[in-house]
C-alpha cells in the first residue's frame, strides 16, 4: 500500500545528505539547503511526490524574521507542512540587504527540510549541552571585552564582537524553532533568561507568549506588557 505517510517515511529512512562542505573559519563539516534538495530529488521522482518551499517575512519586536515553509505532497495529493525560522541581520558587514535575506532564507529552508526529513544538525535547545555551549560563548565574550589595550587590542575586540553577534543571532534562530515546538514551560523560561537584556529579548518574549497562549501555560517569567507583531509588506 502506498500513501502519504509511507512515501515520507521511505524518504526519511533512505535519504542520504552527507556534510560535504567545510567551514574554513570554524573547521567543521556542514550541509546546506541545496545539498538536501539535490539528495531528495531522485526520491521525489521515484514516489511521484513533490516538494515546495516558500518564505514569509515578519518583524518580531525589533528583529526581522523569515519563516520558511516546506510542503511535501504525495502522489495522492495529501500534504505535510513543516516550518522553520531565521533572523535577518540587515546590517551584516560585507553583505547588501538582498544577500542577508537570501542567506537567512536558505538557513530557514534548510532547517524546515531537516524537520521534514528527520535530518539532525544541532543539539536540541532543551539539552544541557546546548546551554553549556551558550554559557561558554558568553564567558568568551566577557573575556574579549576586558582586553582593550592599544590599537591591536581594539581591532581584535571589534572582530571578536562581530563573531559573538553572529553566534548570538544563530542561537536566536535555533531558540525560535525550539520555542515553537516547546513541550514544557521550562523551555520558555530558559529562552527568556538566556536572551534577557539582548537585542533579541523582545522577539523571544513574543515567541514565548505565543507558545504559552497556544498551550494554555502560565509562564511567570513573561512580562505583563505585550508587544505587537507587525507584518512586513514586500
Amino acid at each position: 500500500m502506498t500513501n502519504q505517510n509511507n512515501a515520507l517515511h521511505k524518504i526519511q529512512q533512505e535519504l542520504k545528505a552527507p556534510k560535504n562542505k567545510t567551514n574554513d573559519f570554524g573547521k567543521y563539516k556542514y550541509r546546506n539547503c541545496e545539498d538536501i534538495l539535490e539528495a531528495v530529488k531522485p526520491h521525489l521522482s521515484e514516489l511521484g511526490a513533490t516538494l515546495v518551499l516558500t518564505d514569509e517575512v515578519q518583524q518580531v519586536g525589533s528583529v526581522v524574521v523569515i519563516t520558511a515553509k516546506a510542503v511535501f505532497t504525495d502522489a495522492n495529493g495529501k500534504e505535510i507542512t513543516v516550518t522553520a525560522h531565521a533572523g535577518v541581520d540587515v546590517n551584516k558587514k560585507g553583505m547588501d540587504v538582498a544577500q542577508t535575506f537570501g542567506a537567512s532564507s536558505s538557513y530557514a529552508r534548510k532547517y524546515a527540510l531537516n524537520g521534514l526529513f528527520l535530518i539532525d544538525d544541532t543539539k536540541d535547545y532543551d539539552t544541557n549541552e546546548y546551554h553549556q555551549q551558550m554559557d561558554q560563548a558568553s564567558k568568551n565574550q566577557n573575556n574579549r571585552n576586558t582586553g582593550n589595550q592599544g590599537q591591536q587590542s581594539n581591532q581584535s575586540s571589534q572582530a571578536n564582537n562581530a563573531n559573538s553577534t553572529q553566534s548570538l543571532a544563530q542561537r536566536y534562530t535555533n531558540a525560535l524553532t525550539s520555542i515553537k515546538n516547546a513541550k514544557y514551560p521550562s523551555t520558555l523560561d530558559k529562552a527568556i533568561a538566556t536572551f534577557a537584556n539582548s537585542q533579541y529579548a523582545a522577539g523571544i518574549v513574543n515567541a514565548c507568549r505565543a507558545r504559552a497562549d497556544q498551550m494554555g501555560w502560565a509562564v511567570n517569567s513573561l512580562p505583563q506588557q505585550k508587544n505587537q507583531t507587525q507584518q512586513l509588506h514586500h
